[in-house]
This record gives structure tokens, sequence and C-alpha cells, in this order.
């Protein structure tokens, strides 16, 4: 396995790798940025799949907490009957 050999050491290279990744990264954070400050009128269909992701967790929140106080109720009912209060 050859290797391109650019002058640079084990850390030399890490430190390379690392700050391209940082560099990456914050191009894309620009990105993200400038796409969800932009001026002026949001996008209607973007808006519209956000409710429908809001609505989607209400519900699945709904199912948990639901879940939670059947397990409260099964609890409590199990620590009477069993008498460990």
């Amino acid at each position: 396995m050859s290797r391109k050999n650019d002058g640079l050491g084990f850390f030399g290279r890490k430190k390379k790798a690392f700050d391209e990744y940082v560099l990456i990264r914050k191009t894309r954070m620009k990105t993200e940025r400038d796409y969800f400050a932009s001026e002026g009128e949001s996008d209607p269909e973007r808006l519209e799949a956000q409710k429908a992701r809001d609505q989607e967790f209400v519900n699945s929140l709904k199912k948990v907490a639901l879940g939670f106080i059947i397990f409260l109720i099964f609890y409590v009912l199990l620590k009477t009957v069993l008498g460990l209060w």
C-alpha cells in the first residue's frame, strides 16, 4: 500500500485532515444558516412539511404518554395488591 509523500508526518496528516473537516463543516453550517435566515416569505412547501413533522411528533408523544400513564396505573395496582407500600 503506497502513500503519497507529502512531507507531513503522522500528526501533520491528522491536523491537515482535521482542518479540512472543520472547513467543510463551516461551509455546510454557513449554507444551512443562510437558508434558514433568509429574508422574506418562507418556502410554503417547507412550512407544510414542518407542520406535518410537528403533527407526527405530537401524535407519537401522545402514544408514549398514554403508555406511561397505563404503566403507572398498573404499577400502583400491583404495589397495592402485593402490599408493598
